[in-house]
């Protein structure tokens, strides 16, 4: 049996979860974001990891202390990682770490799977749909097709996109179908009239000599962030705040934001890339919104 450990966030971190099912391999999987990949790993390598031949990690930075203890461990020749973001680099020289970030999660994990198994070209042309959206070619590539995959994941949930796609793959016919261009096309209309309403509640900042737009916005970060810097020439970069999830920027400038997202304990690229927003500032926002309150539980950090 094998594990894998991916993001939770994108069709980049739950494809690898459909390639290791075309591969009718024995696996389990836990799909983690950014923020919680430390906590789980440490739960993880202080229990027995005997019952797994292949510990594989895709999509996710994984921090320092994490590698100091994989490599001190006892099963430290079973784990791989395959992931393409920037502050990820660091790891590189480890060798069993697979770092490219001119590549996506999924195709660094699909180059190493096609060494040991055979796939159909059906999977050749979705991962390459991936990669163009993760690492934003798709509109130099007009390869509309991956945006309206990563639509499909925000209508569908990562349990049933899983099992949608790797049905289609599985017959070799990789197409979307009358019904799903419906709820495309339904969607796009969503997708537009929300953008146009967080646009007119955007506030302007300047940060760090920068100008940003930011808005609250719980949806479409890509798309949210790729339209407004089209209509917004005049802002370096596009902060999203959700406080569910945390803060998101993109940019379509020549601007390299990880290093904003790092300050704030993020990551990722140059023009996309994000960062958690922690428990203690969510609490303390509650705090001033309703004076006086006391919280007496925090379900998020039960549920963890």
């Amino acid at each position: 049996m094998d594990l894998l450990i991916s993001h939770v966030a994108d069709i980049d971190g739950v494809s690898p979860v459909i390639l290791m099912k075309l591969c009718n391999i024995d696996f389990d999987y836990e799909l983690k974001d950014i923020d919680e990949i430390e906590e789980y790993m440490n739960e993880l390598l202080d229990t027995d990891l005997g019952i797994y031949n292949n510990i594989y990690i895709t999509d996710l930075t994984v921090p320092e202390s994490i590698y100091n203890r994989i490599n001190d461990s006892e099963y430290k020749n079973k784990f791989k990682v395959f992931d393409h973001h920037k502050t990820h680099l660091y790891a590189q020289d480890l060798d069993y770490v697979t770092i490219d970030i001119n590549e996506c999660g999924t195709t660094l994990f699909y180059n190493y799977l096609k060494t040991k198994y055979k796939f159909k070209k059906s999977v050749d042309e979705y991962t390459e749909h991936v990669k163009n959206l993760d690492i934003w070619l798709w509109q130099e590539k007009n390869d509309l097709t991956a945006k309206q995959l990563g639509d499909l994941f925000d209508i569908y949930g990562k349990t049933r996109y899983i099992d949608e796609i790797y049905i289609k793959l599985k017959k070799n016919k990789f197409k979307l179908g009358k019904f799903e261009n419906k709820i495309l096309e339904i969607e796009q209309d969503k997708i537009d009239r929300y953008i146009t309403k967080c646009e007119k509640e955007m506030y302007i900042l300047k940060y760090e000599n920068l100008k940003t737009g930011l808005v609250f916005c719980e949806r479409y970060k890509s798309e949210m962030g790729n339209r407004l810097s089209v209509l917004h020439p005049e802002l370096d970069f596009i902060t999203m705040i959700n406080l569910a999830g945390g803060i998101s920027f993109r940019t379509d400038k020549d601007i390299d934001l990880s290093i904003i997202a790092e300050k704030l304990h993020g990551g990722g690229h140059k023009k996309a890339c994000g960062a958690p927003i922690p428990n203690e500032m969510k609490e303390e926002f509650i705090k001033e919104l309703f004076k006086g309150c006391e919280i007496l539980e925090n379900k998020e950090s039960n549920n963890r």
